[in-house]
């Protein structure tokens, strides 16, 4: 863009439109380079009307137009609501952990918030990963940085995506060629999932699973409510509650838990 340009933001009032003093910067019909903790950007010519359609709904991107070049700008990042779930996966692990602590428990778990993942596949960072057991916990710990399946780096036993605007059922496959275990996924329209693989080679790669095998005690239902909740306050009790059950199970069932 050049200074003598004036932009039209977009006026359709959104929870993730832009807000005054955004900086978008890119050039003209490029898409700038960025690392995994940068927000893509990308402009796109189309026509207003085009852009008022595409963008008067609740789930629109970060967005403006620009009236002078007619060209609609876009920035992928996460937004509150997105944000807001992945705290939950990852408060709902921290309290499983504390919960095994009290019970004196010899099981280790680590949260791992943005995981990044190497593989033939490609690259994938889910927003959260979990790992189970000692020595696996160690060896991400030495890797540091990307975990590449490739070179024998342990991926995580569990992970969770939480779908904004795509859906993560094209990870899901790639996730267990890795050595993922399990898959949580919730979105605003298709609610809680669990996924684990599939265990016939006629079958599907994935297979949805009514409760967890990775944190016996947490079910579909039950990560349905627990997601659902519209406040950190409305969710402690049911969190407190899931955690403590959680724990108990994996306590009951002891180093084994995690084999």
């Amino acid at each position: 863009m050049t200074e003598a340009m004036t932009s039209e933001k977009a006026t359709v009032s959104t929870p993730n439109r832009t807000a005054a003093g955004a900086d978008f910067s890119p050039s003209a019909g490029q898409v700038p380079s960025a690392g995994p903790d940068v927000p893509a950007r990308v402009e796109v010519a189309m026509p207003r009307d085009l852009f008022d359609r595409l963008t008067d709904h609740d789930e629109a991107p970060t967005c403006r137009y620009e009236t002078a070049t007619g060209r609609a700008e876009f920035v992928a990042e996460p937004t509150f609501a997105h944000e807001s779930r992945a705290a939950v996966a990852s408060e709902l692990f921290m309290r499983i952990t504390v919960a095994l602590e009290v019970l004196g428990t010899p099981i280790e778990i680590q949260v791992s918030r943005a995981t990044r993942l190497l593989s033939n596949d490609g690259a994938f960072e889910p927003d959260e990963g979990l790992f189970i057991g000692t020595e696996k916990i160690a060896a991400a710990e030495r890797a540091g940085g990307w975990l590449d399946v490739r070179r024998g780096h342990p991926a995580p036993d569990l992970v969770v995506e939480i779908d904004r605007s795509t859906p993560s059922s094209g990870k899901l496959a790639p996730y267990f060629r890795m050595g993922v275990r399990e898959a949580w996924t919730w979105s605003r329209r298709g609610g809680a999932a669990i996924w684990i693989p599939g265990e016939e080679a006629s079958a599907p790669p994935v297979d949805r699973a009514a409760a967890s095998r990775v944190l016996p005690g947490a079910t579909r239902n039950a990560l349905e409510e627990l997601f659902g909740l519209p406040s950190r306050s409305a969710r402690m009790p049911a969190m407190r509650h899931l955690a403590r059950r959680v724990a108990g199970e994996l306590h009951r069932r002891g180093t084994g838990a995690h084999a």
